[in-house]
């Protein structure tokens, strides 16, 4: 079906080949298809219709066709080249597998198929060494065992449902599954894209050194992050991280850091945690960001693809509603490193001409109780200006036309009051993000919670996914927004005299 593609392979990096699979063999497809918890693969594969431009071809000894696809019994017996396998094989038969590979011509492997050096038994360590030897021996490269494998948009690859077609900028490389699920997914709803996603599990082939090192000279990626668990061939990774930092925002979640979770870091992946004050001298020498949680991850991704990376002080200037939330706020702000200046004379005098002074408040935290898209729209112009402002904190219904009423209580409300949700979040953020560019100061957005309802459900998920395309960042709370920002800055005075990446 497809026809190679002809390219200076002197140009290309060693691993760009398993970017760009144009063939798939999935070796021990259940016999249910791509449907259910089952369908894996397979199931990630169709909904991403890789199908409709590449080969795919389903191996399954028992079954003739499955979702439509000639089903075949071994890769032996497929006619076509194959670029790339997935096995989803026992253990004891990938032996076997390697061997047809070889035969086969293959060009890489991903074993999400496990049982071997991560359960700490020496035979099957030793088996998973003699098969990769003989993969690179024969030029192939083997992604795993014992993970998830390829996440490509732009090839329609994917390694679970509901991952986006569309491509973006930011490359993940992680040791767990289940987490780079977690990170994709939950970047995905703040509608962050990726480059390109791989899980490596064992590592026995392609380690995180290699995966930083083809990073860092991706020309579609801009921001690089990654989930640890333990470091194989320190000073490779070291080097590479560096490397990596060097050109590129990089940012590093390490798990293992306490007995309990080096424990179970050894058991998920057979990986040896090591030394925590190590792994953190080392992204701090290599210039990366370390991010202590899963939620410091993805609001550093967040913060790193808007303009709030462009923050250069800790000015916040928050705009608010409701005077307790104001004072925890502004705790949130001063334990993160920033601080809520007071406003100038000539600001707080600018507010007061159209701002009462009963219940409101014009000296940071702001507090106006004003109503109308105008009015809101005119108050956060005024102290996005105001010398002092490095950032402004705003709530992400800030700039919000008037809502229809409905029940939020209700199921299924009806699908016009679902859409004017969506318009009016979109309007929103489009509103702040324009603001955000006449003023020149970086805005950030704050949830403040997400209704159960359906319709408000789809508004807070209209907002930041506009306020992203838009470069405005959105937040869950302000400790969160505070804490990404203060680590921006932290990360950034470390960096001094390096290259600036942005």
């Amino acid at each position: 079906m497809t026809e190679a593609v002809s390219t200076d392979s002197a140009s290309l990096h060693p691993l760009d080949q398993i970017f760009h699979p144009r063939s798939i063999a999935i070796v021990g497809v259940p016999s249910g298809g791509g449907k259910g918890m089952g369908g894996g693969f397979l199931g990630s594969l169709l909904e991403l219709k890789f199908q409709e431009n590449h080969d795919l071809y389903p191996v399954n000894p028992k079954i003739d066709e499955i979702d439509g696809l000639r089903c075949y019994p071994s890769i032996l017996d497929i006619e076509g080249h194959v670029d790339h396998v997935i096995s989803m094989i026992p253990a004891r038969f990938v032996p076997t597998l390697v061997d047809q590979c070889i035969e086969k011509g293959v060009r890489s492997i991903h074993f999400f198929t496990a049982g071997f050096s991560e359960t700490g038994d020496e035979e099957m360590a030793k088996t998973e060494r003699e098969f990769i030897q003989k993969l690179n021996d024969a030029g192939i490269r083997a992604i795993g065992p014992n993970c998830m494998g390829l996440y490509i948009p732009d090839e329609r690859v994917a390694f679970m449902n509901g991952f986006p077609a569309e491509s973006g900028e930011v490359f993940l490389l992680s040791q767990s599954g289940a987490n780079a699920g977690d990170i994709v997914h939950g970047l995905s709803k703040r509608g962050v894209r990726f480059s390109k996603a791989v899980s490596f599990g064992n590592g026995a082939d392609v380690k995180a050194h290699h995966l930083l090192d083809y990073a860092a000279s991706d020309p579609q990626t801009k921001v690089v992050v990654g989930y640890m668990e333990g470091v194989q061939e320190g000073r490779k990774f070291f080097e590479a991280l560096k490397r990596c930092a060097a050109v590129k925002p990089t940012i590093i979640l390490k798990g293992g850091i306490h007995a309990a979770g080096a424990r179970a870091a050894n058991s998920h992946t057979g990986s040896l945690a090591g030394s925590i004050r190590i792994f953190e001298a080392a992204c701090r020498q290599a210039g990366a960001m370390r991010a202590q949680t899963m939620d410091d991850l993805q609001d550093l991704v967040v913060t790193l693809t808007t303009e709030a990376r462009r923050v250069k002080g800790t000015g916040v200037v928050l705009v608010s509603g409701g005077g307790g939330y104001a004072v925890l706020s502004s705790d949130a702000i001063a334990n993160a490193g920033l601080d809520v200046p007071q406003m100038p004379q000539e600001t707080i005098d600018e507010l007061r001409e159209f701002i009462p002074v009963a219940g409101t408040s014009v000296n940071n935290p702001i507090d106006t109780n004003v109503s109308g898209v105008e009015l809101q729209r005119k108050t956060l112009e005024i102290v996005a200006r105001a010398e002092p402002a490095d950032v402004v904190f705003t709530n992400a219904g800030s700039t919000r036309p008037d809502a229809k009423e409905f029940d939020p209580n209700h199921d299924s409300p009806p699908a016009d009051q679902i859409a004017h949700a969506r318009t009016s979040a979109e309007h929103s953020a489009t509103v702040i993000a324009e603001i955000q560019r006449e003023t020149g100061t970086p805005f950030v957005a704050i949830e403040r919670g997400r209704s159960y309802s359906v319709a408000a459900g789809a508004s807070v998920d209209a907002f930041a996914h506009t306020a992203q395309q838009n470069g405005v960042a959105v937040y869950a709370t302000v400790p969160r927004a505070a804490r990404a920002l203060g680590l921006l800055l932290e990360w950034r005075t470390r960096r001094e005299g390096l290259q600036e990446l942005f």
